[in-house]
């Protein structure tokens, strides 16, 4: 019944703009039409915002009753997640982005793990790492932490010989 009134009065407003657009004069038309085009974008953006305000609370209030109905958040689990949370904002503000700074130190010591001179290519890099990593892969009866340091310095010095 409710869809039946809905329609009706849809159907009449239409109707009735319809009518209004096609019984005015050109002057009032474009006077009116610009009035009608600013006030239809502010409902419009009032309404959006309205309901945008409601529907992403309501994800947010349907797992959090989830949780609590499954009892998720004791005080284990809420002590965890505070961990947790804390951990990431630690790291996140120790090193603001995945492009970790190097320090003189470390790329020095990519240098020499390399066995390579300040002055060299690309291709050097990616060769000396190639030789190196043949002799010192876990596969091979090779030593994973010396694999794992062979790998970090052939990355920290392609970030910087781009």
């Amino acid at each position: 019944m409710n869809i039946i009134i809905f329609g009706f009065l849809l159907f009449t407003l239409i109707y009735g703009f319809l009518w209004l657009m096609a019984n005015a004069k050109s002057e009032t038309f474009s006077t009116f039409f610009r009035l009608s085009t600013i006030i239809t974008a502010i409902v419009i953006i009032a309404g959006l915002f309205i309901a945008g305000k409601y529907l992403f609370s309501l994800p947010f209030f349907a797992i959090l009753s989830g949780a609590i109905k499954k009892r998720l958040l004791n005080i284990f689990n809420i002590i965890y997640l505070y961990r947790l949370i804390s951990t990431i904002l630690f790291y996140s503000r120790a090193r603001p982005n995945q492009n970790f700074s190097n320090s003189y130190k470390e790329v020095n010591n990519a240098y020499s793990i390399l066995g390579l001179s300040r002055n060299c290519t690309k291709k050097e890099i990616i060769e000396a790492h190639r030789k190196l990593i043949k002799e010192e892969h876990p596969d091979k009866k090779g030593s994973t932490e010396k694999a794992s340091k062979i790998n970090r310095a052939r990355d920290i010095l392609l970030k910087i010989h781009r």
